[in-house]
């Protein structure tokens, strides 16, 4: 029996924003008028966030333009008033932002009446017309804003014809979201409205932004939504770093913003196909569009648990809907898959992780971050790098009489996350992008990854009980997984193959069990290097370590070595003949301590010497010698006894990095050519 809270599941986000708005159309808002006996505000807690991260990179990268090409009878003398009109309602339009004693604020400036910049491209036509409109709207866009002394919005007309002008707007993020524009464009179109009728309306905003920054303060510092952050911090405590995706290039020192758009488009075909599946699973297309956004990161980063972020609108007060500012608010959805697991089951997920973020998400994503109490990273952003945005068409739309209206893409050339898709559901299809970094990504790696996600929608629609493995082994580019087993850390190994394995451009996600857990992960089904038995098993064995702490004397070293010996042989050809998998076997070196006892070494070079006579038998294993590659890079001294004492490192940094060279070497001749 379907239950309530199950038809609520099965809701799309305008029937969900629906309910909502009536629910809070019957309560009375509690937000209060702020007393203007000064000019000067406590920024809200957004405000502040994007304040703090324009001292580091400014530039123009949190730039938010929209443009609009209107073809009709167009009075520009109208459209200039008309905008004249918005800026002086709203005061997040007359706003900057300055520290005051020490503090950072909002200061709101009076409303000077402004003229529209106009642009002429009238002597273009055709597509070198559409080119010009691009590269101007583009320099717009990228245009820097000095916070201190604003205006913090740039209103351009570029004018084609006597019928036709591109009217684009550029804001910095700090004043304004997605919804502001909007709210923006039915003003002007209520007010162009009612001038080409000779009628002049003025209405006045019950509250404006600074009142809601002032009621969000005392919320939060009021504890009022202390369920909410503790709700957060619970869900993302053991959230991983950063997601693996396969990047083009090494990723520097800093986060940088430069970046740009790949746009495709997903036919009605396909989205109906898409819609129909929604139901049956009872989500939306929110879900749907998450769901295999989802799949497709972790086709391409094979980690089982990631975050993508995603943003909500957060004008939960009724009064917040007619505002232009920045009420926007970020939360995560945090996915934990397994290979065996369908994309029904993944779908489910996803709506019940969204439904539940979705209730927690008036608490600022600063805050949370700050919750979290993580170590801050220059290198991305925290929590997540990859993020969803959905818009649905009719938050686009507007109507002006005698005017036809598109919304023109602009593109900013910048990137805020590694990668964000950005999608909006039209009602013949779906108009999407993915914004990549271009210091990450290479273009053609995006086209590709275009291809797989409109290749997944399609098999999702056919069939969403396949598994999460089925879906990824379609996929065209594969990442090899390569797992360290070792019986000493072998940490210090990761940082030499990182380097050769970017060098020889090899996708690739490194990991390392546990140390000490050799037999363990031959044989257990749920352990790491099972986990991903179509990768590359990296076995780095020092025999020694099988009688630690043993008598030299005592007549059960042999014993205990040859068993092991046997157990280990058995274990390995038994891994890779039941999963088809590649293994690399490295031979360690001993310790001088070991080396200085004749017998005990005698006895650890016989075990060697069967173990690789026995592995070698296994094409699926390779093994390399440890000493001879100490001969082979002339490390006459390697061993670092007390770094083995104290945290079982036993080798220089030099012997590491001559093991992460060729170990990657024997990857790339091996293991990676044998399979094509």
């Amino acid at each position: 029996m379907e239950t309530k809270k199950d038809k609520i599941k099965s809701l799309s986000r305008e029937q969900l924003a629906g309910l909502i708005t009536k629910s809070r159309d019957s309560k009375k808002s509690d937000i209060e008028r702020v007393a203007r006996t000064s000019n000067a505000f406590s920024q809200s807690f957004s405000q502040q966030r994007q304040w703090f991260m324009e001292q580091f990179m400014n530039g123009g990268v949190f730039n938010v333009p929209q443009s609009y090409r209107l073809k009709g009878d167009i009075r520009l003398d109208i459209l200039e008033d008309v905008l004249n009109a918005v800026v002086e309602k709203h005061e997040s339009l007359r706003t900057v932002f300055n520290t005051i004693d020490y503090i950072p604020s909002q200061i709101i400036k009076p409303y000077e009446r402004f003229k529209l910049d106009i642009i002429h491209l009238e002597e273009y036509d055709g597509a070198v017309r559409d080119a010009k409109i691009r590269e101007v709207n583009s320099e717009i866009a990228r245009r820097p804003f000095d916070l201190t002394v604003g205006p913090l919005w740039r209103f351009y007309v570029l004018i084609l014809s006597a019928e036709e002008i591109v009217l684009t707007l550029s804001l910095h993020h700090i004043i304004c979201d997605g919804w502001s524009f909007g709210v923006i464009m039915n003003e002007i179109a209520s007010a162009y409205r009612d001038r080409l009728h000779g009628q002049v309306t003025r209405s006045l905003l019950q509250v404006q932004y600074v009142d809601y920054s002032e009621w969000q303060r005392k919320r939060i510092e009021g504890g009022q939504l202390d369920d909410q952050l503790e709700y957060w911090i619970g869900k993302l405590k053991d959230a991983p770093k950063a997601i693996h995706l396969p990047y083009d290039y090494r990723r520097g020192s800093t986060q940088t913003y430069r970046g740009r758009t790949e746009y495709f488009f997903i036919e009605t075909e396909a989205v109906k196909a898409m819609s129909d599946r929604c139901v049956q699973m009872n989500g939306s297309m929110y879900h749907m569009m998450m769901s295999a956004l989802t799949l497709l990161m972790h086709g391409y980063s094979l980690d089982n648990k990631l975050c993508i972020g995603t943003p909500v609108a957060n004008r939960n007060q009724l009064e917040l809907e007619k505002l232009i500012g920045l009420f926007i608010n970020t939360v995560v959805i945090q996915s934990e898959i397994a290979s065996s697991m369908t994309f029904a089951e993944l779908f489910t997920q996803v709506r019940d992780h969204c439904m539940e973020a979705f209730n927690h998400a008036e608490i600022p994503f600063e805050q949370v971050v700050t919750g979290l109490d993580i170590e801050r990273q220059m290198q991305h952003s925290p929590v997540f790098q990859v993020l969803y945005v959905q818009t649905e068409e009719s938050m686009l739309s507007v109507s002006i009489p005698g005017i036809e209206v598109e919304v023109l893409p602009v593109s900013v050339e910048t990137a805020q996350f590694d990668l964000s898709l950005y999608a909006t559901i039209l009602k013949n299809g779906i108009s999407a992008g993915f914004e990549y970094n271009t210091d990450l990504f290479a273009q053609d790696t995006i086209l590709q990854m275009i291809e797989d996600f409109k290749l997944l929608i399609q098999l999702i629609t056919e069939n969403p009980d396949r598994t999460i493995g089925e879906f990824v082994s379609s996929l065209s580019r594969k990442k090899v997984v390569m797992t360290v087993v070792s019986s000493f850390e072998s940490g210090p190994v990761g940082e030499p193959m990182e380097f050769w394995l970017d060098k020889l451009r090899i996708d690739y996600k490194l990991q390392f069990a546990p140390y000490s857990q050799v037999f363990q992960q031959l044989i257990d089904d749920t352990g790491l290097l099972c986990r991903s038995s179509q990768g590359i098993g990296i076995l780095l064995l020092r025999l020694e370590d099988w009688i630690q702490g043993m008598d030299a004397k005592d007549a059960r070293l042999e014993a205990v070595l040859t068993d092991n010996a046997n157990r280990f042989i058995q274990y390995a050809c038994s891994f890779v003949n039941k999963h088809q998998s590649k293994v690399i076997l490295y031979l360690c070196p001993a310790s001088d301590k070991v080396n200085q006892m004749n017998e005990t070494k005698r006895l650890i070079q016989q075990s060697e010497q069967k173990i690789a006579a026995e592995c070698a038998k296994n094409g699926n294993i390779s093994v390399l010698h440890g000493d001879e590659i100490a001969v082979k890079y002339k490390l006459s001294e390697y061993n670092d006894g007390l770094g083995d004492e104290e945290g079982h490192v036993p080798y220089l940094r030099e012997y590491y990095t001559a093991m992460g060279t060729e170990l990657v070497m024997s990857i790339y001749n091996t293991a990676l050519q044998s399979t094509g």
